[in-house]
């Protein structure tokens, strides 16, 4: 397996037996940097279905984002962060795996079975975060069920995993072709029953079109009744949330998982080892490279994304044109979060704006405990059980939200690695891959 020139000088300066994580002076900052850059981004979309119903991520006249300056941030947003954040967190879980399998002298039996252990842990997370601290939008599940087959994947090249991560974008580029097209004939057959004149008696045809329409609405959580029982389940307490969105849940875990998420995330993961193995993670590489990766990355991203955005509003909120059901989608958002890594790795590798590195490093570096406590702190603000503001902001107010939510975590990072090495929920990550307590607590220089 190749590994780029950091990972061997860790491996160098490791200890002969290395049954432990990673020292915090063995971290690449870079890596941090981009992983901290990646979830606060994430949080620019997830708040939309903290604070308005789960179909306003794709449909801003869910929460009436149709005009003015909150059509202008559904717009800013869906173009610039939409899938791109998400993409960036994949390919990092992808490069975490190889920096966790650079351990020297531990037999690959143990090593492998350390593996396991974390990556199973943290579909116990993503359950905990699903079920229990109620978020419907959780990707730590996901990442744990892609995780497992990651570990077959190890030994190969750059190239090849480039290959098979192509591969799979193809087959999810078929998906959103169909989808789009599927969606497209559903939505033309209603509005030729529409368009019927009226006091025209509807054929049975008529009939089962509408009736289609209305199961791909329900479907796609667009119904009105469905949007009204979520507003209903939002307002009440913590108990009535968790039996409401357990069903939504179990079919993402489930049925979507294996349709889609799952290849999503799988496709991310090994471009992340690709890029890893490149060495174009660690700003090692020369600027050109990295002005490469940005120049072309948003060069391609950001029109297409554009062009995409700018058809979905002009066709009037088709949902053929939402989302996933661009035929484009993975070639816009895949494209911008490259150029992103190229704009990170670059003020890396110059060591430019130091406190916005090292903010953003220590975000990444408490990635989980921070993903988890985004699910806790925006559910009290928002669900019926802490402050009620679900469906009571409009769409520009929520980021008011994200900035506050920004803010305090930023902070509390800092202030944290000032005392502890490790997050709460990395250390529990940690002690029970290892099955045993990790020291937390840094110890104070001796004097």
């Amino acid at each position: 397996m190749a590994i780029p020139l950091y990972a061997e000088q860790m491996i160098q300066n490791a200890p002969a037996l290395t049954v432990s994580p990673i020292a915090a002076k063995s971290r690449i900052q870079s890596l941090d940097v981009l992983r901290g850059f990646a979830l606060l981004g994430i949080l620019l979309m997830n708040i939309l279905v903290f604070a308005f119903p789960f179909a306003a991520y794709t449909d801003p006249r869910i929460d009436g984002a149709t005009e003015g300056v909150n059509l202008a941030v559904f717009a800013v947003m869906d173009v610039l962060v939409e899938g791109s954040m998400r993409a960036i967190f994949s390919m990092l879980f992808g490069a975490g795996m190889l920096i966790f399998l650079a351990k020297r002298d531990i037999e690959v039996d143990l090593l492998r079975g350390l593996f396991y252990r974390r990556t199973v842990l943290l579909v116990f997370f993503g359950l905990v975060n699903a079920y229990i601290f109620i978020w419907p939008g959780d990707i730590l599940y996901t990442y744990g069920m892609a995780g497992l087959l990651l570990y077959f994947f190890r030994d190969f090249s750059a190239v090849r995993l480039t290959k098979y991560a192509l591969a799979i974008f193809l087959f999810l580029g078929i998906i959103h072709i169909s989808l789009h097209m599927d969606a497209r004939s559903l939505r033309g057959g209603v509005k030729a029953v529409e368009s019927l004149p009226a006091g025209t008696s509807l054929s049975i045809e008529n009939e089962q079109t509408l009736a289609d329409w209305d199961a791909f609405l329900e479907e796609q959580f667009l119904s009105p009744e469905l949007i009204q029982l979520e507003y209903k389940a939002r307002k009440s307490g913590y108990i009535d949330n968790v039996i409401a969105y357990a069903p939504f849940n179990f079919m993402l875990q489930t049925v979507v998982l294996l349709f889609s998420t799952l290849w999503d995330v799988l496709a991310m993961m090994l471009l992340g080892m690709a890029f890893f193995k490149w060495g174009l993670l660690d700003a090692s590489r020369s600027s050109r490279d990295y002005w490469l990766l940005a120049i072309v990355g948003i060069g391609l991203g950001l029109p297409l994304n554009y062009l995409e955005t700018a058809t979905y509003i002009n066709s009037g909120y088709e949902i053929y044109w939402a989302g996933g059901y661009r035929p484009s989608y993975d070639i816009g958002r895949l494209s911008l979060a490259v150029g992103y890594i190229g704009i990170i790795m670059l003020i890396s590798k110059h060591a430019l704006m130091p406190w916005f590195r090292r903010a953003l490093a220590a975000v990444g570096q408490l990635a989980l405990s921070n993903y988890l406590a985004q699910s806790i702190i925006c559910n009290f603000i928002f669900m019926g059980f802490g402050l009620g503001l679900f469906g009571e902001l409009q769409r520009y107010q929520a980021y008011l939200v994200v900035l506050a939510v920004w803010v305090f975590q930023i902070i509390f990072s800092l202030i944290w690695l000032q005392f502890y090495r490790f997050g709460p929920a990395e250390w529990l990550w940690r002690s029970l891959t290892y099955k045993q307590l990790q020291p937390l607590r840094l110890v104070a220089p001796s004097r």
